[in-house]
């Protein structure tokens, strides 16, 4: 991936015609990679640590290819883009993302609506994903979650916006 990233560096984002596609998909991804991992891995009893996992992710090759518009890696599904992130980004070996503890609980659909925002933030801010992680990191998106949930798409990118020059 590596490769094909490189002669990008120019490009910053995908067409809006991606967007929503987009959204859904780091919704997804980031709702459903435990449960996709125990399934590509055929393994029930491997529990991710999903914020590692995730935050991996955000900083990823198969993620920057997402950002400036792989038709692949934006129309495929979610669950294809997590088997892509093991196999490609991780050379199948996802063991540092083993969990060693005790996961947080997550409320019922909070991370598919941090991955959705992440994308949507992208797409507005014309950041990079590792960018954008670092301004925003997981954990506090997780807590913005709470009232950001509850507001429109714009109306949190405006409360966040000053973190990117908007």
């Amino acid at each position: 991936m590596r490769k094909v990233l490189e002669g990008l560096e120019d490009l910053t984002c995908y067409d809006e015609f991606w967007l929503n596609k987009d959204m859904e998909n780091m919704g997804y991804f980031f709702e459903y990679c435990g449960k996709y991992c125990q399934e590509i891995l055929a393994d029930n009893s491997f529990d991710l640590d999903k914020e590692k996992f995730i935050e991996a992710f955000m900083k990823s090759d198969c993620r920057a290819l997402m950002e400036v518009g792989h038709p692949t890696l934006l129309s495929q599904a979610a669950y294809d883009t997590v088997k892509d992130f093991i196999q490609v980004d991780n050379k199948n070996n996802i063991e540092t993302f083993r969990s060693k503890g005790e996961q947080p609980e997550y409320k019922h659909m909070q991370l598919y609506w941090v991955g959705w925002m992440y994308a949507y933030i992208h797409f507005m801010s014309k950041e990079n994903s590792k960018t954008i992680i670092e301004k925003m990191p997981l954990k506090e998106m997780l807590i913005d979650y709470k009232i950001g949930h509850e507001m429109g798409k714009e109306t949190y990118y405006k409360k966040i916006g000053y973190l990117f020059g908007k």
